[in-house]
């Protein structure tokens, strides 16, 4: 059935709605407030309403980690399982499951908004709207939050100065002078580079894979696989000095897969790594309750001997390697974001990409599990029942 009658119409009325755009009360403000944190007062976090409804710039639902991008017109949403995305061009939004929705995004002085009532519980936040300290306040939570009444008590104080600070009022010592009203611009999130989205074929199956110790940026991209609903395998090197302890927790709590890291030569006897292996699975096991038999080598399985390679899989460990490396430790968030999409279209095998957890790591992963929800790419955490993937074609 022909669709683009009915696109059309959608960004005519679109167009028409835009000119009805007012700030959500006339002559007072309105604040938002993610969780417990009252957001500041500028373009980029103040709601409007349009046809009714009540909108926030996209990127006010980033505070509550969920991932966003931005190309070609279309803004597409990811957290808790569900996306969705806004064509601005078309005026149309729908899920990952092409149901499609009336409420589509819309921009104003380059900022690009998004209905509240559909983002929140397409994406699992609440919403509501109070008076504190005689303003208004949309406050957007994820559940784990005080309640608004606790809230508009604790944030009176930041309310008004808030409000203050906005229209350039002074302190009580200096009444009758006043400066002009300046509004904090945050600095703008990196947007994903264009890339294929109309690919003539993808891979069957990815696993995200982390190799590496954790660092700084491990707990962004956590957020981030908690909120696209992905899980993932996170190789850790035996060395456990280098293990953060809560990071290793949280990494099996929410359901990804630990699995061990090797920095082994020709030159490392077989006694040693299954020495190190054991050694590692015990702080694992102390930490968490549980161990793991999936292992790789830091420079390849093929760089292990067949007598290496046989006593690990004597010892009942399963050898990985990843088939394609991102580049994130070394390279641009975007050149490793596009690398990884050209392979996704080059290939319907099943793909094992190989992260890290640098600066530029959570970026690529959100925008990673943001394609791959597009284009319908399954992804999947390694167990000790998948067949392994390695370069020396060893399945045992």
């Amino acid at each position: 059935m022909n669709r683009r009658p009915s696109r059309l119409l959608s960004a005519l009325l679109c167009a028409t709605l835009l000119l009805m755009i007012f700030p959500i009360s006339a002559g007072a403000l309105t604040l938002t407030a993610v969780n417990d944190t009252l957001l500041p007062l500028s373009d980029s976090t103040m709601p409007a309403r349009l046809g009714g409804e009540l909108y926030v710039p996209y990127g006010v639902f980033g505070s509550l980690g969920a991932s966003s991008s931005y190309a070609d017109d279309t803004l597409s949403m990811s957290g808790g399982g569900e996306t969705l995305t806004f064509s601005l061009a078309e005026g149309y939004v729908y899920d990952q499951n092409l149901n499609s929705y009336s409420t589509p995004a819309y921009e104003r002085n380059s900022t690009i908004y998004v209905p509240v009532k559909l983002v929140c519980g397409k994406l699992g936040y609440t919403y509501s709207t109070f008076t504190a300290s005689g303003e208004t306040v949309l406050r957007i939570t994820d559940g784990g939050a005080q309640s608004d009444s606790s809230f508009a008590n604790s944030a009176s104080g930041e309310i008004d100065s808030a409000v203050n600070g906005y229209y350039g009022n002074t302190s009580p010592s200096n009444p009758g002078t006043s400066v002009q009203p300046t509004k904090p611009q945050p600095d703008e999130p990196e947007k994903p580079p264009v890339v294929e989205e109309k690919p003539t074929q993808k891979p069957s199956l990815v696993y995200l894979t982390f190799f590496g110790p954790t660092t700084e940026h491990t707990a962004a991209t956590l957020d981030v696989l908690k909120n696209a609903g992905r899980t993932a395998t996170f190789f850790l090197p035996t060395d456990t000095g280098t293990w953060d302890d809560d990071l290793i927790r949280r990494i099996v709590a929410e359901g990804h897969t630990p699995a061990l890291l090797l920095y082994s030569t020709t030159d490392t006897t077989p006694d040693n790594m299954a020495t190190a292996l054991t050694a590692a699975n015990e702080k694992l096991s102390f930490l968490t309750g549980v161990s793991t038999r999936i292992v790789s080598n830091a420079d390849g399985c093929g760089q292990l001997t067949r007598a290496q390679r046989d006593r690990l899989i004597a010892e009942g460990y399963r050898l990985w390697d990843s088939t394609f490396d991102t580049g994130d430790a070394e390279g641009t968030a975007g050149d490793a974001y596009s690398a990884t999409v050209q392979r996704f279209t080059a290939d319907t095998a099943s793909l094992v990409v190989r992260l890290r957890h640098s600066k530029t790591t959570p970026d690529i992963t959100a925008w990673l599990c943001s394609y791959m929800s597009r284009q319908s790419i399954p992804s999947s955490r390694i167990t000790l029942t998948t067949v392994p993937i390695n370069a020396v074609a060893e399945t045992r």
